[in-house]
């Protein structure tokens, strides 16, 4: 995985869209700039200015005396120091002793380096003089200064100096010797990088935090409890993990980078209770995908560029923003829509370029979790392209499934069927319900969907339990609610489809519609069940908000035998005559009544229990024909 990521960061650093190594991107912009010209020495000049798009040198310095090359804040660079309490001579000389230390290890070198850096220190070693200028006073402490080489060859255009290969090195060098592991002796540990594979010397931090809610150490060497790689007594042979500097900060760089990109970058799912996100909980589930390759696809006769691959791909982990989402967006939020990835998937891919063929590229995707400070790998795996089509097309057609109003078929994005599942689940009291479902259950969805493996047991059994939900079946008034556990319905229908079709390579299309020709005893009883609530309603017009499912259904899915005999005899004397009398339909519902008894007495009569998939069987079947009178 890190070998992985290590390799897509060099590709962006090549392409320019991720800061070389120890490098970084403040939000604090660079205030001031010093323009030093070389060729006249002690000339300067002091001017405003407004950068934010450089990377700067970065140490993760949060107390303490560290200052940074070529670029840091005024009471590093400049020695200024407002209030009095930053110890600013004393940062200020640690500036200084830096460009001191860089001059004589550039002093080899022919890029110019040296002398461009010998030019800010006779500046600096001026004190009086920088005092003088006109500036000076509109400098805060805490402001970003920069320096600027004007009329300098070798820097042309007064490019900055953290920009020359020599001086990236050097800081890298400095990072290193400030944040490498060290024994009981103060020695440093040399090992193998387990990321490059090479010997380097052991990093003891990193210091680029990555932030998920908020900046997480990438690991930690202080606690016997965080450790790994056991060997030895002391926590730092525990910890023995084996990173480079280099290749970590790296690491932590490029994670950082697909954060903050939405095209790299979806929230899976977030944990709240009572409306408050805790963001330190495992249950928050971030995934983090790219394509090993940046070569376009053919799809059919359009040719589709990695990033709208990407993005269409990923539309399978879209959630629906929710009031409080960190990234929620203003407005009514719609529905995620597949379509476009449908479309995509329908068609047969290709690559442009005949020496790259498919199977060579590959989507990769990593599900990270925030852990109480540290941060938890739950899900790794990368699949070629020429899979990824056939695994998502497969997922998408297993829980494709007409809606409640029988009239639309749907499929839905693994965030929506998450929330379907935790939303309707009577294992959890009310006050107690999370937003999500269980962690492991999402890395099942995800699995299925990308690498075309069959989906748990825990999620048919989940959306199982939800179906009982004594909420979910009823009729109601308001409109919202109505839509609001249509919608459930939909998504716990389209899980267990997806539970009971998944294996059967040829009839993902088998129930995507009320199947008449079921001879699963299990089905035909859910299909009765919901023939006679239909009988129930058509006898009292319409107007029952609560039917015999409200009060019978949990029965009638574990134990047909128990209820069901007694449920017709019900419809029969109570329902059919009033259905016959006022002529709403009485001799087809009365046919189609008939022909599911029938079938269900060919296989044997009606259950005296139902297994965990006959359950799924016999939900499917009530939906499938609930949804088919909601047609009608």
């Amino acid at each position: 995985m890190f070998r992985d990521l290590n390799d897509l960061g060099q590709r962006l650093e090549l392409a320019g869209k991720l800061p070389p190594p120890g490098f970084y991107y403040y939000k604090e912009p660079i205030k001031w700039a010093v323009h030093i010209w070389p060729d006249q020495p002690g000339k300067f000049d002091i001017r405003s200015t407004e950068v934010t798009n450089v990377p700067r040198p970065f140490s993760g310095r949060t107390s303490g005396t560290q200052a940074h090359l070529l670029s840091d804040e005024a009471t590093y660079a400049l020695g200024i120091d407002r209030n009095r309490v930053d110890d600013g001579a004393k940062k200020y000389r640690a500036f200084r002793l830096l460009l001191e230390r860089a001059v004589k290890k550039l002093e080899s070198t022919d890029d110019g380096g040296a002398c461009a850096i010998r030019a800010i220190l006779t500046v600096l070693n001026d004190f009086d003089s920088l005092i003088k200028n006109t500036r000076w006073k509109e400098i805060k402490s805490k402001d970003w200064v920069s320096f600027c080489i004007e009329d300098f060859s070798l820097v042309s255009g007064g490019q900055d100096l953290l920009e020359l290969p020599a001086i990236q090195k050097l800081w890298v060098e400095e990072l290193e010797e400030l944040c490498r592991q060290r024994d009981a002796k103060g020695n440093s540990i040399i090992g193998i990088c387990g990321i490059t594979g090479k010997e380097r010397s052991l990093a003891g931090r990193i210091p680029l935090k990555v932030t998920l809610w908020k900046p997480i150490p990438l690991h930690s060497l202080n606690k016997n409890a965080f450790v790994s790689g056991i060997e030895g007594s002391q926590v730092f042979k525990k910890a023995n993990i084996g990173q480079s500097l280099e290749a970590g900060d790296r690491i932590a760089r490029i994670l950082n980078y697909l954060r903050s990109n939405p095209l790299h970058h979806k929230i899976l799912a977030t944990d709240r209770k009572n409306g408050k996100l805790e963001m330190d909980s495992t249950k928050n589930l971030f995934a983090f995908f790219w394509a090993k390759e940046d070569e376009p696809i053919q799809a059919g006769e359009i040719e589709i560029d990695p990033g709208e691959l990407l993005k269409n791909a990923a539309l399978i982990l879209d959630r629906q923003a929710e009031n409080g989402d960190e990234e929620s967006r203003p407005g009514t939020v719609p529905p995620v829509d597949l379509s476009q990835l449908e479309a995509m998937l329908n068609v047969p891919w290709t690559t442009r370029q005949s020496s790259l063929r498919l199977a060579d590229n590959a989507f990769c995707l990593l599900l990270l979790s925030p852990n109480t400070g540290r941060i938890s790998v739950r899900e790794w795996f990368q699949v070629n392209l020429q899979a990824l089509q056939r695994n998502l097309k497969k997922f998408l057609d297993t829980q494709r499934i007409v809606a409640p109003d029988g009239l639309t078929k749907k499929c839905f994005p693994i965030p929506d069927i998450l929330r379907a599942l935790e939303h309707t689940n009577i294992s959890k009291p009310s006050n107690k319900a999370e937003d999500l479902a269980s962690p492991n259950i999402a890395r099942s969805f995800l699995r299925c969907a990308y690498l075309g493996e069959p989906p748990s047991a825990g999620a048919l059994e989940a959306a199982v339990l939800c179906c009982r939900h004594p909420k979910l079946w009823q009729r109601y008034e308001d409109i919202r609610e109505r839509e609001r556990f249509s919608v459930l319905q939909h998504q716990l229908a389209a899980v267990l489809k997806i539970g009971l079709t998944y294996s059967d390579k040829e009839n993902t299309t088998i129930m995507e519609t009320v199947n008449d020709n079921s001879r699963s005893s299990a089905y035909l009883c859910g299909q009765l069940l919901a023939i006679l609530e239909e009988a129930q309603l058509r006898a009292g017009n319409w107007r029952i908000n609560t039917t015999l499912v409200d009060r019978f259904y949990g029965a009638a899915s574990s134990a047909p035998c128990s209820v069901m005999g007694m449920l017709i005899s019900r419809a029969t004397t109570d329902h059919f005559s009033n259905i016959r009398k006022n002529q709403k339909g009485y001799s087809e519902l009365e046919a189609l009544m008939e022909r599911v008894q029938c079938a269900i007495s060919e296989t044997g009569g009606f259950p005296k229990t139902l297994k965990l998939i006959e359950q799924a069987e016999f939900s499917l079947g009530f939906y499938g024909q609930r949804a088919q009178f909601s047609a009608q």
